[in-house]
């Protein structure tokens, strides 16, 4: 007699069983379709922490819940139970696992968990073989998402850089012409006048050291519209030597992280206080 085999897959079926091709083959499905959220996710997390981590997480509780389903299916065609994909949390247990989910036939003709999966048609079989090209993709784009979201933030803050920056000459001038500092900067820098100074820069301020020998110009960031990480926070262009020499960093009254900041623009001495 010959063996029964089911006439379709019940895709949400977790009674139902798939073969090794179609384990692969819905592996790359799953993946397919989380690479748009995830950018997605991303970029919400340049944003908004909050939301882009919630994001994320449902993001990643789909995927698993998911991934579960189809790892109790396989192992129903080996028939095995779907609780022996507990082994996954166990160290060495879970690489073996992976190995027999892989690797090993499922049960020819019926068992416990039901008939045989049909044959595999075309678009499964290259959908298997494709997962194994996928794999080195899905772990360049765990990478590069978020490089992606510090490569935004420093682009934004280079608006700040070049803004605080932009007062350098004036300052200068003004140092060596009245041998001393310019006690309101707007007077001589139309930026620091503006509110907001630029697309990502809420204001330019002028800060003066407390003994008065070092002048600062103050990049201070939106806290809306800017990737939350460097809401708010500030960048600092100062000199100490009149103007001659400027040095550029973290400073303000909220200082930006060092990792925001082009290398260029990042300095072991700190503004003067």
């Amino acid at each position: 007699m010959e063996e029964p085999v089911a006439t379709d897959i019940r895709f949400f079926d977790l009674n139902s069983r798939i073969g090794r091709l179609r384990y692969l083959a819905y592996g790359l499905g799953l993946v397919l379709l989380c690479v748009v959220p995830a950018f997605i996710g991303g970029m919400l997390m340049a944003v908004s922490a909050v939301l882009g981590t919630v994001f994320l997480g449902l993001i990643y509780i789909a995927m698993l819940v998911l991934s579960i389903a189809f790892g109790v299916r396989r192992l129903h065609d080996l028939d095995k139970s779907g609780w022996w994909l507990l082994l996954m949390i166990v160290p060495l247990a879970n690489l073996g696992l992976a190995i027999y989910l892989l690797f090993f036939a499922g049960t020819i003709g019926e068992n416990r968990f039901g008939a045989q999966p049909p044959p595999n048609s075309g678009w499964v079989i290259a959908g298997a073989v494709a997962y194994i090209g996928v794999i080195p993709l899905g772990i360049i784009a765990a990478i590069s998402i978020p490089a992606y979201a510090d490569f935004t933030m420093r682009a934004q803050m280079a608006e700040g850089i070049q803004l605080a920056g932009g007062g350098e000459a004036a300052v200068m001038e003004y140092a060596q012409a009245k041998q001393a500092w310019p006690a309101d900067l707007a007077e001589i820098y139309p930026a620091a006048k503006q509110n907001p100074a630029g697309r990502y820069v809420a204001t330019v301020t002028s800060s003066v050291s407390g003994d008065g020998s070092a002048y600062g110009i103050v990049a201070t960031m939106k806290t809306e519209g800017v990737s939350s990480m460097i809401a708010g926070t500030s960048v600092e262009i100062w000199t100490n030597d009149g103007g001659q020499t400027w040095h550029c960093g973290p400073g303000g009254g909220n200082p930006v992280a060092d990792r925001y900041l082009p290398a260029s623009c990042r300095t072991n001495d700190p503004p003067p206080p």
